[in-house]
């Protein structure tokens, strides 16, 4: 048995892996600068070039409007903001994803209901459909690591009692069910471009095929002010609901179309990296990757494995950290699941922190408040506490491929034999 590098022992890889993320180089020089000396670097309701991205980066889904803002968090928050919902409104959701999913659902005053996952990390049909009641007006589904949900048995759901679906795409740019691209199949779906596949250090979009949703979504951006193309065209100057500012600069726009060109390889070769991976990992049944539905094309933004932690002897933190020694950076359970996450025993959800001392909107039109201390998401917590993680970057070598599964297999092989 080779020594763990964490007792002691050489480590697998010697130094940190520095490959780049992104290919940022002249092209996205040359187009920054020519903004910049266009002297435009904000117009409203869109610039020509952001104008020129939203229309590119649409298509790319099949989607006919696009709808950039400066963020991920803000793209999830106008979705939210177009459905126009009241307060004390339901939208039923996962708890396993970042708090940024959900904060547009409170800032509406609207209230989340946490859904169970399945396998696949994602929200589990069956479970949301127990979570429907009289209150509800959306499902958001948030398609986590690259991997997709079962949209389209969500899709069913929502027309079957008449309330809306929301996608996060945040983390699944250009991820594929049989063909249908992530975000095409719901009302309205966001998607982020902070240091996701497409990262431009920020910003974000807002995809549906919704005319009145586009219409509002561009509105709800810019706090709600009568810009021509919209439906407040040549009505007098004033706020006209109350909404954000989250428009975005023509930087950022024009960035986005050179960065688009990039994607689609940064995809593929995260893609081939984790397959390899998966592949080279296979013989080791202590360790199962994320589940991926037949037909569906994971683009691995992050690999996600499940351990056999009773096989090992050990918790998926201490797997994790003794990965890590081995020089493979490695992340224990996503959200510090059970200790701290997932969400609903954050403390702003927890305690609750969210309007000063008040409990709104969790009592809301509410005999007895939403106690998020009572949330047990039984199966999601029990099988995300035994997961691990690796960040994917677009340019790991074969030999660095080959140097995580070394070190996975090292380390499974010594807690195999110290548990023995």
């Amino acid at each position: 048995m080779s020594k763990l590098a964490i007792d002691g022992g050489i480590p697998v890889r010697s130094e940190q892996d520095s490959s780049p993320t992104h290919n940022f180089g002249e092209d996205d020089i040359k187009v920054i600068s020519q903004v910049i000396k266009s002297g435009v670097l904000l117009k409203v309701p869109a610039g020509p070039e952001v104008a020129a991205f939203q229309d590119e980066y649409s298509k790319r889904y099949g989607i006919k409007y696009g709808v950039m803002v400066n963020s991920g968090t803000s793209a999830m928050h106008t979705c939210i903001g177009a459905l126009n919902p009241d307060p004390g409104d339901e939208i039923i959701t996962t708890a396993w994803t970042s708090g940024g999913s959900i904060i547009g659902i409170l800032l509406q005053n609207c209230v989340p209901i946490f859904a169970d996952i399945d396998e696949t990390m994602c929200l589990d049909p069956a479970e949301v459909e127990s979570k429907i009641t009289s209150r509800t007006k959306a499902i958001l589904v948030v398609n986590l690591m690259g991997n997709i949900a079962n949209v389209r048995e969500l899709r069913k759901i929502a027309d079957k009692h008449g309330i809306y679906l929301i996608e996060d795409c945040c983390q699944s740019h250009f991820s594929e069910d049989n063909g249908v691209t992530a975000g095409s199949l719901a009302d309205i779906a966001g998607v982020s471009f902070g240091g996701k596949h497409l990262n431009l250090g920020g910003g974000g979009m807002i995809l549906t095929n919704n005319t009145e949703l586009w219409d509002r979504a561009r509105l709800f951006i810019d706090a709600a002010l009568p810009r021509k193309t919209t439906s407040l065209d040549g009505q007098p100057y004033a706020n006209y609901f109350l909404a954000p500012n989250y428009k975005v600069n023509e930087i950022m726009g024009a960035m986005g179309r050179v960065q688009l060109t990039k994607v689609d390889g940064y995809v593929d070769s995260k893609i081939r990296s984790a397959n390899n991976i998966i592949e080279g990992l296979s013989d080791c049944k202590e360790i199962t990757p994320q589940m991926v539905r037949p037909g569906v094309k994971h683009t691995y933004w992050g690999l996600r494995f499940t351990l056999d932690t009773e096989a090992l002897n050990c918790t998926a933190n201490e797997y994790a950290e003794a990965i890590s020694a081995e020089g493979i950076p490695c992340a224990g359970p996503y959200l510090g699941t059970p200790e701290h996450g997932p969400l609903y025993k954050n403390p702003f959800l927890a305690e609750p922190n969210l309007y000063g001392n008040s409990r709104f909107p969790l009592d809301y039109n509410r005999e007895t408040p939403i106690d998020y201390r009572k949330i047990n998401n039984s199966f999601g917590e029990n099988f995300m506490s035994k997961g691990i993680g690796f960040s994917m970057k677009p340019f790991f070598t074969e030999e660095y491929v080959g140097q995580i599964i070394e070190a996975n297999k090292k380390v499974i092989s010594s807690f195999k034999q110290k548990g023995n």
